[in-house]
């Protein structure tokens, strides 16, 4: 055998890159199971900490942490359509029916994402602590993700987290920033005729002597306007999708 012919060097280099992607590919899907529940983990964290269960920081296991969610958070599937909760239904079964929607109703651009998870907590005696809803939307480079949590009066503030996006460090990937997030704590989705309007963030800082702005903007993230522009406009939007929802539950 030629082990210098051009056919052997290409076979051999084809026979390395076929093994190599065959380990590659097992080594992917042996990972896959454990990939998951951490994604899985990391936005039920992120659910408590936007209705202020927990902190960034917090110390507990990873045990602990899941009992606490199973223990104080109650999963709904909401239909944004017609703001009701689809009883019998978990997060299992949204994409299947978001995924059924979509084949049915082509002409409406949100079929794809019509029923949506909603996490909601109670406190003493069942009554509604907070309500903590996912939103999303685009920033400058990515599609960021997060939660805004509402307290029991479906108006105001409790948390918010940014947990998942591919904007600039430093920039617009300050949204993640527990200090810029906590700006958030208390701002008002309504205006004063009860109008929705959702927080903006504003370019630059709040002037706490606007009633206007201390009561519906945030800080500006710095040198990130197409970032805070968008977070501004998907908080909006999906506040507007769930209104339905939110008003259902003010009955």
């Amino acid at each position: 055998m030629n082990t210098s012919s051009n056919g052997y060097v290409m076979g051999f280099a084809i026979g390395v890159c076929v093994v190599i992607s065959a380990a590659l590919a097992m080594t992917a899907n042996s990972l896959k199971p454990i990939q998951d529940e951490a994604a899985e983990f990391d936005r039920q964290k992120n659910v408590m900490m936007a209705a202020g269960l927990v902190q960034a920081d917090d110390t507990r296991t990873v045990a602990e942490l899941k009992k606490l969610y199973v223990d104080r958070v109650k999963e709904v599937v909401v239909n944004t359509k017609t703001g009701e909760v689809l009883e019998g239904k978990s997060s299992k079964d949204a994409a299947q029916l978001n995924k059924e929607a979509d084949a049915a109703d082509k002409a409406d651009k949100t079929a794809a994402s019509r029923f949506r998870v909603v996490a909601t907590t109670l406190g003493d005696g069942g009554k509604l602590e907070t309500v903590v809803l996912p939103i999303s939307g685009k920033g400058l480079w990515s599609t960021i993700y997060g939660y805004l949590a509402l307290e029991g009066d479906l108006e105001h503030v409790r948390g918010v987290t940014f947990y998942k996006h591919g904007e600039t460090p430093g920039l617009g990937g300050e949204c993640e920033n527990p200090l810029w997030c906590a700006q958030w704590k208390g701002k008002s989705i309504r205006d004063e005729q009860k109008k929705l309007v959702g927080i903006k963030v504003k370019k630059g800082k709040v002037d706490p002597s606007i009633p206007v702005e201390k009561a519906h903007k945030v800080d500006g993230l710095s040198g990130s306007t197409i970032t805070s522009d968008g977070i501004s406009r998907f908080v909006l939007a999906d506040l507007t999708a769930f209104e339905g929802y939110l008003n259902s539950l003010a009955k």
